[in-house]
């Protein structure tokens, strides 16, 4: 009993340390596109029933062309509903739960291997401070949202198993259909997860009522999705991001014969070749120490913090060490084989795309990636019992937090401003209080989607807004709002602004470099209105 209430306490300690960090963490970060429209959209259904195109209560969300699985819109409702149409209001469902994703991965742990206590308890401990798991929870994510379904959904399965009660067994179905609604690598990974908790477990499954309580379940939620990828616009942006979207270009394809001949290109270098081995270059990528330890997503600075990957330094050794242990020894648990099966499929969507490495489709990667690291530090101490190792780790691993918790408040934002958009809340408030002055207002959208913050920042009635909302399909990855009202977004021109009274022009830094705004004297009437560092990402220009 003692010890049950000590477990007790821990796991709350454990929950509350991580909400903590999570909503300290979220202060620091702007908002980005995705969120502003997640909160949007939210906002819209509680004043309208309707998305921001005036469409009702839709599963998938038109957004900026990108049709976002809608799920984290409806858990956005509540809390936009209470709190109002803010930055923390659109983050608390990933931060909750994303703070109580320690608990979830212990019972999971628990529940596929009873007596894997300390290793459940050591995974909980390293969840709740993974920056890996951080960084995505303390934004709305809807990777974040995802991971901790997946988790949720393979407990239930499990549950099943050890009870023979056919509702968690549905419970388990629902939540993977859910997962669908999510987020676009959901509909992949789920797959994997599905086929491999039924192949690992099949000697113990009653077929009639996986057929009844699972399969029909989820085949059910899957229809929607099946028909929109069919039929409506909603594998456009499959199209887009896919790796097979981007074949060799022609002039590499006929370099290539003229340095050999046709025969030598289709045997080594044809398209098939190629895809293979630019899918394989993508899933190692995330196996890679750089990705892991040293640099995380470095192709995209806003999906990690600077100079650390998605592990604290010292869970790099222990992954290892855990691996080693799960497979050295001459039967290897089916939770070992469960977790590896996670491990190697979790890449898989991510590397099935354009991006050389993509830590946001991916990050369900984290949750294997944990196991493997606690039973190493598990199998670690039952070898070395004495007490020093254990302090020893426990001041590593806090240094190491430490370093991880600087470089994400004081250098991450300000290190990469333009990739986490700086600046909108700052340029959108002066916008709001000075629109009213000019006829003529052109709001730069160098940074992409400024409408976006526009809507979400000055709390735009829905209504009056879904008269007017019209994406422009430019066939590149997503579309754009021009214009609302009398607000143009577009880049400024200085010269109409100069020429013409009652102008305003929102430039970015890039655009003052760009029209050699900065070598005129006029350039010392500007305003800039998100100072950062040593730069401005956004200015303004009056012509009253």
């Amino acid at each position: 009993m003692k010890s049950n209430t000590k477990t007790k306490i821990i796991l709350a300690l454990i929950i509350l340390s991580s909400f903590f960090v999570r909503l300290i963490f979220s202060q620091k970060n702007p908002l980005l596109w995705d969120e502003a429209a997640l909160g949007y959209n939210a906002y819209s259904i509680i004043k309208t029933g309707n998305d921001e195109y005036g469409q009702f209560l839709p599963f998938i969300f038109k957004s900026f062309g990108d049709y976002k699985p809608g799920l984290y819109v409806y858990l956005c409702l509540p809390f936009v509903k209470i709190f109002g149409l803010n930055e923390i209001a659109v983050r608390l469902p990933s931060i909750i739960l994303g703070s109580f994703l320690p608990l979830l991965i212990y019972f999971l742990i628990k529940e596929i291997h009873p007596k894997s206590h300390q290793v459940a308890l050591i995974s909980a401990i390293i969840t709740a401070f993974n920056p890996y798991n951080i960084h995505f929870s303390t934004g709305a994510w809807e990777t974040n949202i995802l991971t901790c379904q997946l988790v949720l959904a393979c407990f239930f399965f499990y549950h099943y198993l050890n009870s023979q009660k056919i509702k968690f067994l549905f419970f388990s179905a629902v939540i993977f259909g859910l997962s669908l609604f999510t987020y676009q690598a959901g509909k992949m990974i789920s797959l994997f997860l599905v086929l491999g908790l039924l192949i690992l477990n099949f000697s113990k499954l009653n077929l009639k009522k996986i057929i009844t309580g699972f399969i029909i379940p989820l085949a059910i939620f899957s229809l929607p999705i099946v028909y929109g990828l069919l039929f409506n616009s909603n594998a456009n942006r499959l199209k887009v991001v896919s790796l097979f979207s981007y074949p060799r270009s022609s002039s590499e394809t006929q370099t290539i014969i003229s340095e050999t001949n046709k025969f030598d290109y289709q045997i080594f270098y044809s398209q098939p070749i190629f895809f293979i081995r630019n899918f394989l270059s993508r899933y190692f990528n995330h196996f890679s120490p750089k990705f892991l330890a040293f640099e995380g997503d470095w192709q995209n600075p806003r999906h990690s913090a600077p100079y650390i990957g998605v592990l604290l330094y010292p869970s790099l050794i222990f992954l290892f060490i855990g691996l080693f242990s799960g497979f050295a020894r001459q039967k290897t648990e089916k939770i070992n084989i469960f977790f590896i099966i996670w491990l190697l499929t979790a890449p898989i969507p991510s590397a099935l795309t354009r991006d050389s490495i993509q830590s946001v489709r991916a990050m369900s990667l984290s949750i294997p990636l944990i196991y493997f690291i606690s039973f190493g530090i598990f199998s670690f101490f039952e070898k070395f019992k004495s007490k020093i190792y254990k302090i020893i780790i426990t001041l590593t691993y806090l240094i190491s937090f430490i370093y991880y918790g600087d470089l994400y408040q004081n250098h991450m934002v300000t290190k990469s401003s333009y990739d986490f958009l700086y600046g909108y809340r700052q340029a959108i408030e002066f916008l709001n209080q000075n629109q009213d002055k000019y006829q003529h207002i052109t709001f730069t959208d160098f940074y992409g989607q400024p409408y976006i913050f526009y809507l979400f920042y000055s709390q735009y009635p829905p209504q009056k807004y879904q008269q007017q909302a019209k994406l422009t399909d430019d066939s590149l990855d997503t579309g754009k709002i021009t214009s609302i009202d009398k607000i143009n977004f577009s880049t400024p021109s200085f010269e109409f602004i100069t020429q013409t009274p009652g102008s305003l022009g929102i430039f970015s830094q890039e655009e003052i470099y760009r029209q050699e705004i900065d070598k005129k004297p006029e350039f010392s009437k500007f305003k800039p209105l998100s100072p950062i560092g040593n730069i401005s990402t956004f200015y303004a220009y009056e012509n009253p």
